[in-house]
């Protein structure tokens, strides 16, 4: 399965429907789009299934799982501060109850540690295009995803190539914007691994740039695997 976010239309749709379910939205709503794309896809899921959102950084979108039911929620990121975990001492004190809402641990997403074949889900909302090998995060994505399971992934998107400087590093990591012929080659190589589309559609074609940031102007690109 491919969506791609075609204008601000959609984030207003998102955003106006995750607030009637009373779930959690961005403070910046066009991230939204990618919350409501989340929830679309976990919508069907039982409330016991095991998810894990390789970089969880700002915990959004364990809040939001969490809010919507799910309780086998794991997050792992470069940097979990002590606000993160704060914030879960937090919640169990006004839930006045002894279970964390979600399992934290800091590292790398391509070198997580977790079991084999443990997760129904793992989630990757705008992370891979800050210097992630594609091959490493895709291998252990197969290792820890059971199977049958799903891959649910956003990032930066437009269907030509922006250039973006060598030096220009946001949060120390390094950019990128994917073009069309880099998610056709993100589909190939996660194919070697095991996973294939959702809904083998083509990549929808794109004529607005709904996302500024950085001095770039770009949308947002989502993509649902299952591993075979």
């Amino acid at each position: 399965m491919i969506n791609v976010l075609q204008n601000w239309s959609e984030i207003g749709e998102a955003t106006k429907f995750l607030i009637g379910k009373g779930l959690p939205t961005y403070p910046g709503a066009e991230k939204n789009y990618d919350l409501y794309r989340l929830y679309k896809t976990v919508e069907s899921m039982p409330a016991e299934a095991k998810i894990v959102d390789l970089g969880c950084g700002g915990l959004m979108a364990l809040k939001f799982l969490y809010a919507m039911g799910f309780k086998n929620l794991y997050g792992i990121d470069l940097t979990i501060t002590i606000g993160d975990r704060a914030r879960q001492l937090t919640r169990m004190l006004r839930e006045r109850t002894l279970r964390i809402p979600f399992h934290l641990r800091r590292g790398n997403l391509t070198r997580t540690n977790f079991p084999n074949n443990i997760f129904d889900l793992a989630v990757c909302i705008s992370t891979i295009e800050h210097g992630v090998s594609l091959e490493e995060f895709l291998a252990e994505s197969k290792r820890i995803i059971k199977p049958g399971g799903t891959l649910f992934v956003t990032t930066d998107y437009w269907s030509e190539k922006i250039p973006v400087k060598e030096n220009e590093k946001p949060f120390g990591l390094p950019y990128k914007v994917f073009s069309e012929e880099d998610i056709k080659n993100f589909i190939k190589l996660a194919e070697r691994f095991d996973f294939s589309l959702y809904n083998n559609v083509p990549i929808p074609e794109v004529s607005n740039k709904c996302i500024a940031w950085r001095e770039k102007e770009y949308t947002f690109i989502c993509i649902v695997f299952r591993k075979k």
